[in-house]
C-alpha cells in the first residue's frame, strides 16, 4: 500500500474515532445547558412566588386597611348618632314642657306626646347599634345614658302636664263666667295652702309626722271638691293628679330623681365620650 492510502486509511480511522468523541461533548453540552435553564427556571419560580407573594400581602395590607377604615366609619357614625340621639329626647320633652304653657289643641299635644316617643325610640336603635358594635367599653357608659334619659323623659312629660294644668287654672281666674272665675280662684288658693304644708317640711325630716299628714290629706280633698265645681273635663285625670303632686310634693323637673338622672346623664356622657374617641384612635391596621 503506498503512502496515500496508508494517509487515508488513517484519516478516516481519526474520523471515526472524533464522531463519539464529538457526540459525547455534545452530550456534555447539551446537559449543562438542561441544568443552567433548570437553575434559571428555579431562579424565575422562586423570583415569581416572592413577587406573588409581596403582590398578596400587599393586596392584604390593603384589604385590612379598607375594611379598618369601613368599620372605623360606620363605628364614628353609630356613636355620634347615639349622642345626637340622646340629647334630641331631652331637648324635645324641653320643648314640649314650653309649649304647654299655653292651651294646646288636640292635634298639637298628641304631636308633642308623639315626638317624645319616637325620639326615645330612636334612642334605643343607635343603642343597640352600639351594643353590637361595641366594645364593651363604650356600650356600657351608653346604656347609663339611655337608662337616664329614659327617667329624664318620664319627668319632662309629667312636668308638661303639669305646666298645662297650672297654665290652665291661672287663665281660669281670668274667665268671664263669675262661677268659674271663682271656683278657680278658690282652687288656686287651696293649692296654694297646701304647698306651704309641704313648704312647712323640714328639709331633715324623713317622713310626715301624723298631724301634717292629716292637713295634707284635708287639703288635698278641699282641692279635689273645688275641682268638681269646675266645668265638666276642665282637667282630666293625669293633668289633676299632676297638679296635686306637683304642689302637695314638688314639680316633677324638681324631684330627686330628675336631678340623679341628669347628673348620671352627664357622668356616662363623659365616659362615652372618652371611650369612644379611645377606640377610634386605637385601632390598629393589621
Amino acid at each position: 500500500m503506498d503512502l496515500e492510502g496508508i494517509g487515508a486509511i488513517a484519516a478516516a480511522g481519526v474520523a471515526l474515532i472524533g464522531i463519539p468523541a464529538t457526540v459525547l461533548i455534545g452530550r456534555w453540552q447539551t446537559k449543562a445547558a438542561l441544568r443552567t435553564a433548570e437553575a434559571t427556571s428555579e431562579a424565575g419560580l422562586t423570583q415569581a412566588k416572592s413577587a406573588y407573594r409581596a403582590a398578596l400581602d400587599a393586596v392584604r395590607a390593603e384589604a385590612n386597611a379598607a375594611r379598618l377604615q369601613w368599620r372605623r366609619g360606620i363605628q364614628r357614625e353609630a356613636y355620634a348618632s347615639f349622642l345626637l340621639a340622646a340629647h334630641r329626647v331631652t331637648e324635645v320633652g324641653e320643648r314640649f314642657v314650653a309649649e304647654n304653657e299655653e292651651e294646646l289643641p288636640a292635634d298639637r299635644l298628641a304631636a308633642g306626646k308623639a315626638a317624645i316617643d319616637d325620639a326615645f325610640a330612636a334612642l334605643k336603635e343607635a343603642q343597640t347599634i352600639i351594643e353590637l358594635e361595641g366594645p364593651d367599653g363604650v356600650a356600657a357608659p351608653a346604656a347609663g345614658m339611655a337608662n337616664a334619659v329614659q327617667v329624664m323623659a318620664t319627668h319632662l312629660s309629667k312636668q308638661a302636664v303639669y305646666e298645662r294644668a297650672l297654665h290652665r287654672l291661672g287663665r281660669m281666674t281670668d274667665d268671664p263666667s263669675p262661677s268659674v272665675r271663682t271656683a278657680a280662684i278658690r282652687l288656686e288658693e287651696a293649692l296654694s295652702h297646701l304647698g306651704r304644708l309641704r313648704s312647712a317640711i323640714t328639709s331633715d325630716s324623713s317622713e310626715l309626722d301624723e298631724h301634717v299628714a292629716h292637713q295634707v290629706r284635708a287639703a288635698q280633698r278641699t282641692c279635689s271638691e273645688i275641682e268638681s265645681e269646675l266645668p265638666p273635663n276642665t282637667f282630666d285625670f293625669e293633668e289633676f293628679r299632676a297638679l296635686i303632686e306637683g304642689i302637695s310634693t314638688v314639680p316633677p323637673l324638681l324631684h330627686d330623681r330628675y336631678d340623679e338622672a341628669a347628673q348620671r346623664f352627664d357622668e356616662n356622657e363623659a365616659l362615652f365620650v372618652r371611650a369612644a374617641k379611645s377606640e377610634l384612635h386605637s385601632q390598629v391596621i393589621v
